[in-house]
């Protein structure tokens, strides 16, 4: 158990070191882009334009890594939640409106709950959380799969199920899957993040008071259950556009997912 709580404190602190040297090199990046984009725009040149999506492919990815450490390296009881009352019927469907657009060769399917969903959260959290899982099983689940969404309700808790037929989990990684250790091998496989996606999913369900639960039969698919409590007296907040966009912030939470033509006009 020491050695445990060693190991994670040291995770913890590589973490926050990564945390600052993808800080410069995002900065770095983004004035690269930037620079690149009026020159490809100037010349209307298709190669500058395809090493620009590339580029900003590449820096979303590191946006996403930036914001899943960010939310590991809060001491647990340290996060502070900016809570409104949210309909998840409604955050998740337009979440998957969307994310359609981006992955056309993937049936996503959203089926709201029949009553409202309402529950007291951090939004842009809940909304990292979601879209963490769907990452996952975007991410193993072929062209001409199927992913969907579910939505159910009871008088205490609200529930949102993720499920897909992709290839499923492997065993040997069913038992670590929320463990906040970093998956250094895992960075040079293509469309590989650093295997704390779930880690991070769990950590905002628990901060909220609620669980994740995730099941698995490799070859067949995956399926999460996130609950959060139900909320009835508060008033609805309706659906908010996150800080940057929402197609940015997909582009930013599918990184792992989506091909570098994603990264150019007219998603960008």
């Amino acid at each position: 158990m020491a050695k445990e709580r060693d190991l994670s404190g040291l995770n913890r602190r590589f973490s926050e070191y990564l945390l600052h040297t993808l800080a410069s090199s995002i900065a770095a990046s983004e004035l690269l882009s930037s620079r690149l984009e009026k020159l490809a725009l100037k010349e209307k040149d298709p190669d500058a334009i395809k090493y620009l999506a590339i580029l900003r492919h590449s820096q979303f990815q590191s946006l996403r890594l930036a914001e899943n450490l960010q939310e590991l390296a809060e001491e647990d009881g340290g996060t502070v939640l900016r809570r409104a009352a949210v309909d998840l019927n409604e955050l998740c469907c337009r979440l998957a409106d969307s994310i359609r657009v981006l992955l056309p060769d993937i049936e996503i399917v959203c089926r709201p709950s029949p009553e409202a969903c309402i529950t007291s959260c951090d939004e842009d959290r809940i909304e990292r959380l979601i879209l963490n899982l769907l990452s996952n099983s975007l991410l193993h689940t072929p062209s001409g799969g199927s992913v969907l969404i579910r939505l159910q309700s009871t008088e205490e808790t609200v529930q949102v199920v993720i499920s897909d037929n992709g290839s499923g989990i492997p065993r040997e990684r069913m038992d670590t899957l929320f463990s906040d250790y970093l998956r250094i091998g895992e960075f040079s496989e293509p469309h590989r993040g650093a295997g704390i996606g779930l880690a991070v999913a769990d950590r905002i369900a628990r901060a909220h008071g609620g669980s994740l639960v995730i099941t698995s039969d490799e070859g067949h698919g995956t399926k999460a259950v996130f609950s959060l409590p139900r909320v009835s007296t508060l008033e609805l907040h309706s659906y908010r556009e996150p800080r940057y966009g929402r197609m940015r912030t997909l582009l930013i939470a599918l990184s792992d997912v989506l091909d570098s033509d994603k990264y150019q006009p007219p998603f960008l």
